[in-house]
């Protein structure tokens, strides 16, 4: 019989019997207490203790954020949350298919994307009942986004005990994995087999949270979705909290001079005013170097080998912002070659064969992002290797999904991997619902035992700079070889050259 209830820290928890009546949901579990007033842009604090019977029937927890306006090619498959959007927000929900707390079944940790500005921890792809009937207990959160989880100011670390500020989103997403450390046991998961996986900004911050000392020994495995590596929608390339409090402007972000009147500001003209035009580069959400949570930028870390030395899944789609319309201002790009390469741009855009073709151009910038994407996890590959750290598990999602142009976008595999396909619009086939158990099944395999293969699955080898083999995941899924290009091999060179400023 399945168990409703649970008693973790805090107290008692009842949750609700999912669609299978074997899984039980426990749903808007406060891992923190609310950042509210004086608790905004502050570290998370203690969740507060409950008496009796915390009935945990209904989710809870989305950050002030702009919702997807209906026009937008994911609105469709994302359709806007019913409850309120509220600072108080962190809270996380657990899906386990165990019968008592004794059973120590793997968990995965799942982190919730959204560019650091949006997303929330029960967005439509996300369920655990899929992965609750191969034996894994998901727990997903929601954390701080946008300038409520990254802002930094000098008032913020005059006023902190280690004179720091920024990171609470960080900080946030280490409270609900200690909360999981410390709890999890009470719903039949084993707090010392934990995979921390996410996808898009869930991945860089998957990155960030195996690069921090603060989780040491706490991460079993992880997996990098769209994210992580050296590339797009990773965070390895940070400030210093010092650059980062020189570059903030409060008055331009926010319209107010000092942080206490930006703490009487109601959270929905916060949003309001930093979504504005003229807001645009008055706060960066992103991490900062302080000293204590990123003693280093997470690059210098990486690149000297102080990171998890833990097993590590990573991969993309293959055509990721294909969905995206890019201006086709040469200019621009040109310009931005250059601050990125400095003196090497001349040498990159050499290599730039399509600049003189407007079809080429145009075909480049719609999936220029998974070129990037691919050369992040090369380099990240390559850098593991370099430091002994186990060969990872690589992918790239090729299936181009029905219903509209769009291919095989970002975020459309999470879909897939937990199962929810019928949760959209598309007509899925047949040969989607197999795809779907194929990647359930892989990636509940490499949760349990660190492989993701297993009895009916095609054989995924591990990603080595000698056999750099990809898993391509489409109807039939089946080994690959990464498909480099001459920019590719130039901005890895480039980034294991440049990208810390101790590597050599």
């Amino acid at each position: 019989m399945a168990m409703h209830q649970a008693t973790v820290k805090n107290g008692v928890l009842e949750g609700v019997p999912g669609g299978n009546p074997a899984v039980t949901v426990f749903k808007g579990i406060p891992y923190a207490a609310p950042p509210v007033g004086e608790l905004r842009w502050r570290p998370p604090q203690p969740a507060a203790d409950w008496e009796g019977v915390r009935r945990a029937y209904t989710f809870r927890g989305i950050c002030p954020q702009l919702i997807l306006p209906e026009d937008h090619p994911l609105a469709a498959d994302n359709p806007p949350p019913f409850e309120e959007i509220s600072e108080d927000c962190l809270y996380l929900n657990v899906w386990t298919p165990a019968k008592s707390p004794e059973e120590k079944l793997p968990v995965l940790f799942w982190i919730h994307g959204g560019a650091n500005v949006g997303g929330f921890g029960h967005m439509s792809a996300f369920d655990g009942e899929g992965f609750a009937k191969r034996g894994v207990i998901l727990v997903t959160f929601t954390w701080r986004v946008n300038i409520f989880g990254w802002l930094v100011h000098p008032e913020l670390s005059a006023e902190s005990d280690r004179h720091i500020s920024g990171n609470y989103a960080v900080m946030d997403q280490i409270a609900a994995l200690t909360w999981v450390r410390e709890n999890i046991a009470a719903f039949g998961g084993d707090p010392d087999c934990i995979t921390v996986a996410g996808q898009s900004a869930g991945a860089s911050s998957t990155q960030l949270l195996c690069t921090t000392p603060l989780t040491r020994g706490m991460i079993k495995r992880a997996i990098m979705q769209s994210g992580g590596g050296f590339a797009l929608f990773s965070s390895h390339d940070f400030l210093t909290l010092q650059q980062a409090e020189a570059t903030v402007d409060l008055k331009r972000a926010l319209g107010v001079s000092t942080i206490e009147e930006a703490r009487k500001l109601d959270s929905s003209e916060i949003i309001s005013r930093i979504f504005s035009p003229k807001a645009a580069g008055a706060y960066l959400p992103m991490p900062v170097a302080d000293g204590y949570v990123f003693p280093k930028t997470m690059a210098e870390m990486i690149l000297e080998g102080d990171y998890h030395q833990i097993q590590y899944m990573i991969g993309c789609t293959c055509d990721e912002t294909a969905m995206y319309i890019f201006p086709e201002d040469r200019e621009l790009f040109l310009a931005d070659q250059r601050t990125e390469y400095g003196d090497a741009a001349k040498d990159y855009l050499a290599l730039c064969d399509f600049l003189n073709d407007d079809a080429a151009f145009r075909y480049h910038l719609k999936y220029r992002s998974a070129e990037m994407l691919q050369t992040g996890i090369d380099v990240w590959t390559t850098v593991i290797e370099k430091h002994g750290t186990t060969p990872p598990y690589v992918y790239s999602f090729n299936r181009r999904v029905p219903g509209d142009d769009l291919g095989a976008f970002h975020s459309c595999e999470l879909f897939y991997q937990f199962e929810t396909l019928d949760r959209t619009r598309r007509a899925y086939t047949g040969e989607d619902y197999e795809l779907s158990k194929q990647m359930a099944a892989y990636w509940s395999n490499y949760i349990k035992t660190g492989s993701p293969n297993g009895p009916g699955l095609t054989e995924w080898t591990t990603y080595t700079t000698a056999a750099p083999a990809v898993m391509q995941l489409k109807p039939g899924p089946h080994m690959g070889w990464l498909e480099g290009n001459p920019r590719m091999e130039f901005r890895k060179n480039f980034i294991l050259k440049n990208g810390g400023t101790t590597h050599e």
